[in-house]
């Protein structure tokens, strides 16, 4: 009886070993296939409450991170705009210039102000259709931006109304230039003109160095500390949430050790049963 008793001993041991090290082995090979550290909350409940945690914070910076990159896309696609209004003020001051002096005739001042009235519209074009996804950036309106994983952080940048009827200062604004108004070259006020072309072009200058800052100093800035933020926070996620390969690739070997050592003591405690049996039977 005794030597029953002590086969079945060694045999359990052996069968327990064996479980043992498979569930060993499972654990080693579902971190290898998956790369995940944690992938039942078993595995490390507090683990995967920090790595939650880290989860949903990058979530936050990489929205941030895009809130920046299509505030980036709006500015450069106002500037472009903006850019080509300057040019087009430019062109309606040389022929208000042209046009002060008496070497122009009659109808060559009726075509200068053909050339005035179609950069007016071609600025109010501008004004109207300069757009980034979707939405009219030279219409007027603020550009609010999120910049940092709260929702409470965010910067605005005022964004300019571009048109005849908008630009323009003290003494009028673009608008009066066109054909028909006070300020039209048969008007003959031409020092009102220039005052109002002047003045334009000075808000257009304010409105790019305004965006341009906004950019380089609140864009950018933002920009590089959400990517430190994010890479930090990158890394401490993968501690606690990622496989170690190399760790995890010895631990299944070593696993695999244990398989076919707990297959072959369990060979062996069966041959050593049959041998007893056989030894009973001859009894």
């Amino acid at each position: 009886m005794r030597i029953g008793s002590t086969l079945f001993g060694v045999d359990w041991a052996a069968q327990k070993g064996l479980m043992d090290a498979v569930g060993r082995l499972n654990e080693s090979s579902l971190r290898l296939s998956t790369l995940k550290a944690i992938n039942r909350a078993g595995d490390d409940p507090a683990g995967l409450i920090a790595a939650d945690s880290l989860a949903a914070e990058l979530t936050s910076i990489e929205a941030a991170q895009a809130s920046t990159a299509r505030a980036h896309g709006a500015i450069r696609v106002a500037d472009s705009g903006l850019g080509e209004v300057s040019t087009l003020l430019d062109s309606i001051r040389g022929n208000l210039l042209e046009a002060a002096g008496n070497t122009l005739g009659d109808a060559e001042k009726a075509a200068k102000q053909v050339e005035i009235d179609a950069a007016l519209q071609a600025i109010d074009r501008i004004g109207g259709s300069t757009s980034f996804g979707g939405r009219k950036v030279l219409s007027g309106g603020e550009m609010t931006v999120v910049v940092g994983p709260s929702p409470g952080d965010t910067a605005t940048l005022a964004l300019p109304n571009v048109s005849a009827a908008a630009l323009g200062g003290s003494a009028g604004r673009l608008s009066e230039l066109a054909s028909g108004g006070s300020a039209s070259i048969a008007g003959g006020n031409i020092g009102k003109a220039m005052e109002i072309v002047d003045a334009a072009a000075g808000q257009v200058r304010d409105a790019r160095a305004e965006a341009g800052a906004f950019e380089k100093y609140t864009l950018d800035s933002s920009q590089h500390v959400l990517d430190g933020m994010r890479e930090n926070l990158s890394a401490a996620y993968s501690e606690i949430a990622d496989t170690d390969v190399a760790l995890e690739t010895s631990r299944m070997v070593q696993a695999q050790i244990f398989v076919r050592s707990a297959l072959a003591s369990l060979g062996i405690a069966n041959e050593r049963r049959g041998m007893v049996l056989e030894l009973l039977e001859d009894v």
